[in-house]
């Protein structure tokens, strides 16, 4: 079974702080799919990359069409 993320170590393969997940995840922010289990978020770690490479893809369309 794979390894699941909590949300500090998500925070920590964006590169951001853990709060800042927390704050995304109270606002509705678009985020990887979780998982929830007791309450508490997980994610898949190839879940994480592919929102990542959605992500980038979206950004360089957008940076192409500007």
């Amino acid at each position: 079974m794979e390894k699941l993320l909590n949300p500090k170590e998500l925070a920590a393969l964006l590169n951001v702080k853990p709060g800042t997940v927390f704050s995304w995840l109270s606002r509705g922010v678009d985020l990887p799919p979780s998982i929830k289990i007791a309450g508490s978020n997980r994610w898949r770690p190839e879940a994480v990359a592919k929102w990542i490479e959605v992500k980038e893809k979206a950004r360089r369309k957008r940076n192409f069409e500007d």
